[in-house]
């Protein structure tokens, strides 16, 4: 069994990346891939997608923003890894940039994912009451099996 393991450094994501380290122990999962996907419209604002050159301030700030941005990711995979430390597994880590539960979706179908562990609610502004607009997507795109952790 592939299992996919959405991470985004929220709780949610964290018990996602618990539940899939506890199914490595009772189920025969033959990989984990650990998958984040950074949300391109919150990387670069519209006037930095091309529409205009750069001035040598703005290229300042893009190179300030990408380095916190790979920090900042460093760490989350760092701390889902550090869940399957003992457990003798292969794992990948995945990180794209784009439309998280698109991307989501299509590395799970072209990976040949068995499941999809996701967390019920993210990183986003949505809270408590709903279910995340993210996870709502995935569980409508994905063709595999999803587990959709609380």
């Amino acid at each position: 069994m592939k299992i996919l393991v959405c991470i985004d450094g929220s709780a949610n994501s964290q018990k996602g990346v618990e539940v899939a380290a506890q199914m490595v122990d009772d189920c025969k999962v033959n990989k984990i891939a650990l998958i984040h996907v950074h949300e391109s419209s919150q990387l670069f604002p519209d006037y930095w997608q091309g529409k205009y050159p750069f001035t040598a301030e703005e290229k300042e700030q893009i190179n300030k923003l990408d380095s916190r941005v790979k920090e900042e990711r460093k760490k989350i995979f760092t701390d889902a890894l550090k869940v399957f430390e003992n457990k003798k597994l292969d794992i990948e880590t995945i990180f794209k940039v784009g439309h998280p539960a698109e991307v989501i979706a299509e590395t799970a179908e072209h990976g040949g994912f068995d499941l999809v562990v996701i967390g019920r609610r993210g990183s986003g502004s949505v809270k408590k009451l709903f279910m995340g607009s993210v996870s709502s997507t995935v569980l409508q795109l994905v063709k595999s099996n999803i587990l959709i952790v609380k």
